[in-house]
């Protein structure tokens, strides 16, 4: 398995996503074509893929503003490859790249009645941060979680650790 960034002269690839889109979540909740694209240019686009290049996970994020954090906008296992492990990879994978371009935290919104996905998150270092009501119109609610990436919970100890980057110093 290998995760990549997304190129946007790869159209063979760029189609799968789209249709993984719309199978995960319909013409109603996924990502069109003009959105994707716009990932790739101007946000990061991550998919983990098979030996055989088969799309397996899709991971879209666009950046915030000003700050060093950013919106994973899209997160989806395709169907027949759900319960594998393979959304858990990913995600891990490209927080450490987010990470690498010196990102410091990643909000997500996710239905409250996801209960797989949220466990999924959780155990990915998320917090529900607050319940948004009628985030994207009447009744459809989302909690919004967000993942620091300068410090994790030891689910053991449940001790705060920061991650700091490693200085070496030459005396």
């Amino acid at each position: 398995m290998k995760v990549i960034e997304v190129d946007a002269k790869n159209r063979e690839l760029i189609k799968k996503i789209f249709d993984n889109e719309l199978e995960s979540f319909g013409v109603m909740g996924g990502a069109d074509m003009w959105m994707i694209m716009s990932f790739i240019r101007y946000g990061k686009l991550y998919v983990l893929l098979n030996e055989s290049n088969d799309l397996l996970s899709v991971a879209q994020y666009q950046g915030v503003l000003g700050k060093k954090e950013v919106f994973l906008y899209g997160f989806s296992t395709s169907l027949k490859e759900r319960g594998k492990g393979y959304g858990k990879i990913l995600l891990e994978e490209s927080h450490n790249r987010l990470k690498e371009l010196g990102m410091e935290k990643i909000y997500l919104t996710v239905d409250p009645a996801n209960a797989k996905a949220i466990d999924m998150y959780k155990k990915a270092g998320y917090i529900i941060e607050e319940l948004q009501k009628d985030e994207y119109g009447k009744g459809i609610d989302r909690y919004l979680m967000i993942k620091n990436l300068l410090w994790y919970l030891d689910k053991n100890t449940k001790k705060v650790y920061i991650k700091l980057k490693r200085i070496i110093t030459k005396l």
